[in-house]
């Protein structure tokens, strides 16, 4: 049996100026091998609550990942909405401010936190 997970972290895109939260669906078999996941940008609907939607091509998602578990978002994070929009899979999540703290690079912490604290921190991700 395989474990399916997202992964989620951001990094800062100097050229457009923005952070760009980064969700990659990866599946690992229980002997701890898996594929390199190729991470796709979220875009950020809006900022109270925290969420964010990006559009993956179902045909890029493993075939055995598995997007609805217990153990497959970090702490602080839901799957909101999971739909199926021409050939891509739309997925929906709610993301604490803890959770944007811990996956966002601790060079950018204090920037990102700064931010949250200022209620200002959806500018400062691509939109929708």
């Amino acid at each position: 049996m395989n474990r399916s997970r997202f992964d989620f972290r951001i990094k800062f895109d100097a050229n457009r100026e923005v952070f760009a939260l980064m969700v990659a669906p990866e599946v690992t078999s229980l002997d701890g091998r898996g594929v390199a996941p190729k991470a796709y940008e979220a875009h950020a609907i809006c900022m109270s609550p925290n969420l964010f939607v990006v559009r993956i091509p179902d045909n890029e998602i493993p075939s055995d990942f598995v997007a609805v578990g217990d153990n497959n978002l970090p702490r602080g994070v839901q799957l909101i909405e999971l739909r199926f929009v021409g050939s891509k899979v739309c997925f929906t999540f709610q993301i604490s401010d803890e959770a944007l703290l811990h996956v966002t690079p601790t060079v950018y912490r204090a920037w990102m936190l700064s931010l949250l604290q200022a209620g200002v921190s959806l500018d400062a991700f691509a939109r929708e």
